[in-house]
């Protein structure tokens, strides 16, 4: 089966929410520490989940700070969909805005939105840990492919994708991948720094170095 990569539109947003990020997403560790029992998931959780993710998305492609691709399937299903910034660490999670809200939620909730909080703070600090001292740095900020259309070369089109961009621009990428993840950024340069635990799994730092860092200054052999 063959696939296409095309840049996504702010309508592009429903479908790539129903069709990747909520097929693939139930497998990570972000998902697995929101809902460890995902038996437990009432309709009324998936729903705001599935909302919350269109309209992260609708606004994220309307802001424009990020790249887009999606992989699309010959009658135009999305089927992989990925992201990444080039950073200068100004934009991070609006944490504080999130406590605020915590007092007014059901206990449940509360302790929920208070893991989601420490496990965001840990992913930020590392990021941090590993940026400190870079600039220009290309941030993956998504990728996922349909389940059913794993193993099939998507996400490695995707990233082929990135690669030469970041390359073009000598750039270095950073990553903060779920389990599964780590080989394919392993086959395209990428480097484990750290290591987050989180209670639905380990999430990886990987950095792939610009040629400037590997001490060979882009445009000689």
């Amino acid at each position: 089966m063959s696939f296409t990569l095309s840049e996504v539109d702010i309508s592009d947003a429903e479908s790539i929410t129903w069709h990747v990020e909520v097929p693939a997403m139930q497998n990570g560790p972000l998902y697995r520490t929101m809902f460890p029992r995902s038996d437990t998931i009432t309709d009324t959780q998936k729903e705001e989940t599935i909302c919350w993710y269109v309209e992260m998305l609708e606004d994220a492609f309307q802001d424009r700070w990020e790249s887009f691709l999606k992989a699309c399937t010959v009658d135009g299903t999305p089927v992989g969909f990925c992201g990444w910034a080039i950073i200068e660490r100004a934009h991070e999670h609006q944490d504080d805005a999130n406590d605020a809200q915590a007092n007014e939620q059901p206990k449940e909730e509360k302790l929920k939105k208070a893991t989601w909080i420490t496990v965001s703070k840990s992913l930020r600090s590392e990021r941090e840990r590993v940026l400190k001292d870079l600039d220009n740095i290309c941030r993956l900020t998504f990728m996922a492919v349909n389940p059913s259309y794993q193993r099939q070369g998507i996400d490695s089109m995707m990233m082929r994708r990135i690669c030469e961009e970041t390359d073009r621009h000598g750039q270095c990428a950073y990553v903060l991948p779920a389990p599964e993840g780590v080989r394919l950024y392993k086959k395209f340069g990428f480097e484990i720094v750290g290591c987050i635990q989180t209670p639905g799994g380990t999430i990886t730092s990987m950095l792939r170095p610009c040629e400037e860092m590997l001490g060979n200054p882009k445009g000689q052999p």
